[in-house]
């Protein structure tokens, strides 16, 4: 029952936001029923203007382009007084039973919203005509003159009589038939033309969507699939003389369809495309590679230096993986109990080049206690403690009971005698504190494996990690870089460390 009503509420809040209260009575447009706006229709569209009478936009729906191109695609056409003008999308038809109406929620659906519940949006439509941008247009005008140019060598084609075809359909060229074109039409609708070679292979398949002829930017479907279009021609009842049967074949002549016995060809081609798609998925997924590798925290062949805790420097350029880049990408392993996070944040890979280029790597693990410097940034190779709900290795997404190693955390502040402040690049924000005299370095932020910590667990570990009688644990905000920074000098003084 309660899943009903819920159902019935998200049906009942949508409805109302499709049928927004808009009325268009005697060309007045109300919303909520204040008068926001008038229509009226003219010559060239439908006129909006403000409740006191001043024109602001005229639209249109129209699928013609700047250049009297007509296209597949519908947009709106928006003009203003002074003739200035832009193209909007056609947004989603609503069901309504006038062209008031119908304009009316065109333009309060569209993107830009041009039609507010206030009125008639000024600003924006003066922005809007201000720029004048022409996207359809542009896109379809851009396109109708790349084809009207390989209509040329097309028009070629036919004026030289290249190839004639017969009133049977039969494609010769040379005194050979290279092919045959077959027309289905039907009795009402548009018609289908095929274009086959000599051994029957259909090479070829175009669809007008009138028995008149083809109309621009038809789509040819080939034998491999390229993506061909077909502009505006007549048909005739005799093939020999049908613009569209003839500019078909010279479309396929021109790029690069031979005819004849294309069998071997088109069992090239089609390789060919497997090929091509093979390296597309190859190039895509070297693109999301990179992506995942631009946006982790891993660090990848940069220049810096290792040093080793007996101050032994060697430079190069160091990586270091924190994170697995397959399951960025929603490719790797899942799960509570992660099998790949005890070798992430572990070991540093330095690679050095030697005066003749050659190439020479060494690894350096977290657990020798070894510090990383970059350009700007440090980080220092320990263990961590008390950070089971994070998401390094201790972490939750990570939980490897018993297998809980050394990693390499970035350094925040460092007092210049070996105590430091540390985060992990996983877990921004979650400090560590690690003292010189100590083994490890210990979690003593906020985080616990079910809820938070109290403030008496806190101090309980903090007092414990210091063994320091004198130091008051309570004292402290562990959880800020300041507080974590008082606690450092005020053990250094009290312990004598």
């Amino acid at each position: 029952m309660k899943t009903f009503v819920l159902n019935l509420l998200a049906y009942v809040c949508a409805f109302s936001a499709y049928a927004q209260d808009i009325k268009v009575k005697k060309g007045q447009i109300m919303i909520d029923n204040n008068v926001v706006a008038s229509i009226k229709e003219e010559k060239n569209g439908y006129l909006f203007s403000n409740p006191d009478g001043s024109p602001i936009i005229t639209v249109y729906i129209t699928s013609y382009t700047k250049g009297k191109v007509r296209t597949p695609e519908e947009w709106l056409i928006c003009t203003s007084p002074d003739g200035k003008t832009f193209e909007l999308p056609n947004s989603k038809d609503r069901l309504l039973l006038s062209f008031n109406k119908v304009y009316t929620y065109k333009i309060f659906d569209s993107n830009p919203q041009l039609l507010t519940t206030n009125g008639l949006d000024k600003n924006t439509i003066a922005k809007l005509f201000e720029e004048g941008k022409h996207a359809f247009s542009h896109k379809w005008d851009s396109i109708y003159n790349v084809l009207k140019e390989e209509e040329k060598k097309e028009k070629e084609l036919i004026a030289n009589k290249t190839f004639i075809i017969n009133n049977a359909g039969e494609i010769i060229s040379n005194k050979n038939i290279i092919g045959k074109v077959f027309v289905n039409k039907p009795t009402m609708g548009g018609s289908t033309y095929y274009i086959k070679d000599i051994k029957g292979n259909q090479i070829a398949k175009l669809e007008t969507s009138s028995w008149s002829g083809s109309s621009n930017f038809s789509k040819i479907i080939t034998c491999d699939n390229k993506p061909l279009m077909f502009l505006e021609y007549n048909s005739a009842m005799q093939l020999s003389t049908d613009e569209v049967a003839l500019h078909f074949v010279a479309k396929l002549l021109s790029e690069g369809y031979p005819l004849g016995d294309m069998t071997e060809d088109i069992k090239a081609r089609l390789e060919n495309n497997a090929k091509k798609k093979e390296e597309q998925a190859l190039e895509k997924e070297k693109q999301q590679v990179k992506a995942a590798m631009d946006s982790s925290v891993n660090i990848y062949n940069t220049p810096g230096k290792v040093i080793l805790t007996d101050g032994t420097t060697s430079e190069g350029n160091i990586t270091i993986i924190f994170e697995s880049i397959e399951k960025k990408m929603g490719q790797g392993r899942s799960g509570i109990i992660d099998l790949d996070a005890p070798a992430l944040g572990t070991t540093a890979l330095l690679t050095q080049k030697d005066a003749n280029g050659n190439k020479t790597e060494k690894k350096y693990k977290a657990s020798e206690g070894v510090m990383i410097q970059l350009n700007n940034r440090s980080f220092l190779g320990s263990k961590g403690s008390k950070d089971g709900v994070l998401n390094n290795v201790g972490g939750s997404s990570s939980i490897n009971i018993g297998t809980r190693r050394a990693q390499f955390f970035e350094v925040l502040y460092n007092d210049g005698k070996e105590n430091f402040i540390l985060q992990h690049p996983l877990d921004e924000g979650e400090l560590y504190l690690k003292l010189k005299d100590k083994q490890e370095a210990i979690y003593l932020g906020n985080k616990a494996l079910l809820g938070s910590r109290s403030e008496k667990t806190k101090t309980k570990l903090t007092a414990e990690y210091l063994q320091c009688p004198s130091i008051d644990a309570t004292k402290y905000d562990t959880t800020t870089i300041d507080g974590l920074k008082q606690l450092i000098a005020d053990y250094c003084k009290a312990c004598g460390k």
